[in-house]
């Protein structure tokens, strides 16, 4: 092997997204809100959505019902029509009742809609995320951000409001033309004069609403153009807060020995700053908002009644018919609002679209590599022309190597040489470089890394890692305990928790060994960390399996 300072050509790009247009965005938005209707589960995503659009039509005919009750009640109330009153009181019943079921069968019908939907997504992204060992190179290369909030909570909140802004947008255009007919049918004309001319529109209290929304969603549009970056930038700071407490977990007794805790609650304190600023920022964003759709809120519940009590007053217009114009502004009102009502989901999800959507760039990504893997019949490993490259234009050779059946090695040298990332290249997982490695087309080939990681679940699982628990009876693993002498930990067997954690990963009498699984037979491997990093092939069965991290004799 030798190390040359040659500049690498084609090295790899800084990590980071290109901007893009806004179009492309909204093309991917697209895709990702119309997969669920062509995925597996596309009979339920059709019956599910005509069900709630028809909820929501249900719900507002129901409503359209009130309106004219409140007409035909407080009429009957000012005319004193006693005759009346009862039947209207069972009306009122039988309208309330049949508006709250619907709107009860809408809200777990939706919650089915949402978690069915999120599962297909999350199916979807987790296998994409794990295809090809893409997790690796993801965090290898800092890539992207949190991954596994952009799985675990984008998607979430992303399936959960989205549908209700979609059935939400047809509620409001059909509520916006059921309750305008209401308020044409309730307004007078507008006249005015402009140059000597009679103009006179007709439809006032209408063409009243329509303005009142204009100028509503208006002030909401530009008091809160700042929420949206700042509902992004509060996602990542919580996110990396979070990774930073899972990470002192993971690293536990390694703080501990060092006694190390406050550096890490500096580094937490630190973290949790840029949440406390980010929080204040968004508040005042937030503050903005409220404030405008109070103001104008307020104004909207009382401005219907300006309009028509005049006409109250001069007898044109009846007591319940002031009730039910000012029932239909606010409905009309509110259903043409709906932009601004659900401006902070809007903002949200817009940062939620924007992170899958850069998610899906990440993992949409080709390797650079030229490195080929080769899969054949042989029983042997080997290298041609094997060449890796590295960050600061310096590039390692291998050239032709080869591991015959039965053959032992150990790869040594000063820190930094590349031992570590020569495994990487034949296990296919180095990005950079060219040449070609050749593994056995059949059986398994094995590395063991040089921190202990074992799976959570039972000890059976971690025992036959990473084959299926399945694959082997319960008496083969109690006698393979008993082999390197752990047959104390059998009762323990099926027990859950963390074993990386709770068993020893050194060369002790506790956790001295663990088996893995190798072309159907057991093969015992060293989970030593090494000094210096080596590698050795140990599994009996044929073609080899490269497994290792034991230092050589």
């Amino acid at each position: 092997m030798s190390m040359s300072n040659d500049t690498v050509q084609g090295a790899r790009p800084q990590a980071g997204l290109p901007s893009v247009s806004t179009e492309v965005r909204v093309r991917h938005f697209l895709k990702l809100l119309t997969s669920y209707w062509v995925s597996s589960d596309w009979m339920f995503a059709w019956f599910g959505t005509a069900f709630l659009l028809c909820g929501k039509y249900i719900v507002i005919y129901l409503s359209v019902q009130a309106n004219n009750w409140q007409h035909s009640f407080y009429d009957a109330v000012q005319n004193k029509q006693i005759d009346l009153f009862l039947p209207l009181v069972i009306k009122f019943f039988l309208i309330n009742g049949g508006s709250a079921l619907a709107v009860v069968l809408d809200l777990y019908f939706y919650g089915m809609f949402s978690m069915r939907w999120r599962t297909v997504l999350t199916t979807e992204y987790v296998a994409r995320w794990m295809r090809n060992n893409g997790f690796y190179s993801m965090e290898r290369a800092a890539l992207i951000d949190n991954p596994d909030q952009r799985i675990a909570e984008d998607i979430r909140d992303f399936t959960n409001s989205v549908m209700a802004i979609v059935v939400g947008l047809f509620g409001s255009i059909t509520a916006g033309i059921s309750f305008g007919s209401v308020l044409w049918s309730a307004a007078a004309p507008i006249r005015f004069l402009i140059a000597g001319y009679h103009i006179s529109i007709p439809g006032d209290m209408l063409w009243y609403s329509l303005l009142y929304t204009a100028l509503t969603t208006g002030a909401i549009i530009w008091v809160g153009r700042p929420l949206i970056s700042r509902t992004m930038r509060q996602q990542q700071v919580e996110a990396d807060f979070r990774f930073g407490l899972i990470y002192i977990r993971r690293n536990a007794e390694q703080i501990a020995f060092l006694n190390a805790a406050s550096t890490e609650v500096q580094s937490l304190r630190e973290a949790f700053d840029h949440i406390r600023k980010n929080y204040h920022r968004l508040i005042f964003a937030q503050m903005g908002i409220n404030l405008t759709q109070h103001a104008f809120g307020n104004i909207g519940q009382v401005l219907p009644l300006f309009l028509t009590i005049p006409r109250y007053f001069a007898g044109t217009l009846t007591f319940g018919g002031i009730m039910a114009a000012q029932d239909a502004f606010r409905q009309m009102t509110s259903s043409l609002s709906f932009f601004y009502q659900a401006f902070q989901s809007f903002a949200q999800q817009i940062a939620n679209v924007n992170r899958i959507w850069a998610f899906d760039q990440v993992l949409e990504r080709k390797g650079a590599t030229d490195i080929q893997i080769i899969r054949d019949g042989d029983d042997t490993i080997s290298t041609r022309g094997l060449r890796l490259d590295f960050y600061n234009n310096a590039s390692l050779t291998i050239g032709e190597w080869t591991i015959l059946p039965g053959q032992r090695w150990v790869v040594m040298g000063p820190s930094g040489i590349g031992k570590s990332s020569t495994m990487r290249a034949v296990a296919g997982l180095w990005p950079d470089g060219a040449g070609v490695v050749q593994v056995p087309s059949q059986g398994l080939t094995m590395f063991v890394p040089q921190r202990l990681y074992l799976p959570i679940g039972t000890l059976k699982n971690a025992i036959c890692f990473p084959a299926s628990p399945e694959r082997y009876a319960d008496d083969q693993v109690i006698s393979l305990l008993s082999v390197v002498g752990l047959e104390k930990h059998a009762p323990r067997l099926h027990e859950s928790r963390s074993w990386a954690d709770q068993l020893s990963p050194g060369n002790s009498s506790d956790w001295p060994w663990s088996a893995s699984c190798c072309t159907g037979r057991i093969a015992l491997s060293s989970m030593r960390p090494p000094a210096p990093w080596t590698w050795r092939t140990r599994c009996t069965s044929t073609p080899p399996c490269l497994s290792g991290c034991r230092p050589s004799p």
